[in-house]
């Protein structure tokens, strides 16, 4: 159990006009149930728009991960904060710095060019106190220098390299099923034996005022969405997609789970960008509050903003 608070802190359709139109397919007739759509996605899929082919994506989609991938051969800054409190929200301790990414292409190493702490961030010899602020360490700052071609990855990963690599795919891929105990089925939003505690939908709206995006959403209906209800724990997902290319520009979403053993409320949310031909993140946010066995409750967050990139 002390393991997994590493992982855990990273279709018939309806339109809201009132228009019903049969599912395209009974796979995802079965699968789903119900997709909300609203009135432009209705027009959409009357003409080339395929919801199959669309939910399929949202499953299967690189375009996340490839955007943090691409910041591995970059040159760039990061802004970075780190907040933990207390039960009744004063604060214990933090942490401020700003970083400078240089890369050639291959090899990359990072220069902290400013870093502040306060209270207790750091136990001695500046080992971490919070486990978010090591899984923060662990999955965005670089040591030493680094070399891509030179990275080899398990193929079967172990101890800690298999709770990365599981925290990995919780960033990357939420909604897939991880290998976590107790929790790890309940994360698989897209399996039909889950379906029916979600309302899916896919709407249409502008993002940030800018980009003109389909949003697919997936939330716990009201009825289930109780304190100690244990059924679910992905409670609020949202992946919104560039119309003219599909590509993730943003995504967000909530995990809460309550048991008397372990209970945590997890909110992640990444906001992406282009460089040039390139997608890279721009901001990510996370707050916590969990409690294990024989540890202290953690209350924390930290943000990270990406830029000057080159």
């Amino acid at each position: 159990m002390k393991n997994l608070s590493l992982i855990l802190p990273f279709i018939m359709f309806f339109s809201l006009t009132g228009n019903v139109l049969k599912a395209q397919t009974d796979s995802i007739y079965s699968h789903f149930g119900m997709i909300f759509l609203d009135s432009f996605v209705v027009t959409a899929s009357r003409a080339n728009f395929n919801t199959e082919e669309f939910i399929e994506m949202v499953r299967t989609d690189s375009s996340f991960f490839e955007s943090f991938d691409n910041i591995r051969k970059l040159n760039y800054k990061s802004d970075n904060k780190l907040a933990f409190v207390n039960k009744r929200g004063k604060r214990k301790a933090s942490y401020t710095s700003t970083i400078q990414q240089y890369s050639d292409g291959d090899c990359r190493t990072m220069e902290t060019l400013d870093e502040q702490t306060t209270g207790n961030y750091y136990k001695r010899k500046k080992k971490f106190r919070y486990y978010t602020a090591r899984m923060f360490d662990q999955v965005f700052l670089t040591h030493g220098r680094i070399c891509e071609s030179k990275i080899v990855e398990p193929k079967n990963p172990r101890g800690i390299d298999k709770h990365y690599a599981e925290l990995k795919k919780l960033m990357f891929q939420p909604g897939e099923k991880v290998d976590v105990p107790v929790v790890g089925k309940k994360m698989a939003i897209f399996d039909g034996k889950l379906a029916k505690y979600y309302n899916y939908s896919i709407t249409s709206a502008m993002y940030n005022n800018e980009i003109d995006c389909y949003i697919f959403s997936a939330k716990v209906k009201p009825e289930y969405l109780t304190k100690k209800e244990s059924k679910t724990v992905i409670k609020d997902f949202q992946t919104y997609f560039d119309k003219s290319n599909f590509n993730v520009i943003a995504r967000n979403y909530q995990m809460k789970y309550y048991t008397p053993i372990v209970d945590f409320d997890v909110t992640i949310d990444v906001k992406l960008k282009k460089h040039q031909d390139l997608y890279v993140p721009e901001f990510v946010k996370y707050t916590g509050n969990w409690s294990i066995p024989m540890k202290s409750r953690e209350i924390g967050e930290f943000s990270i903003f990406f830029y000057e990139y080159k």
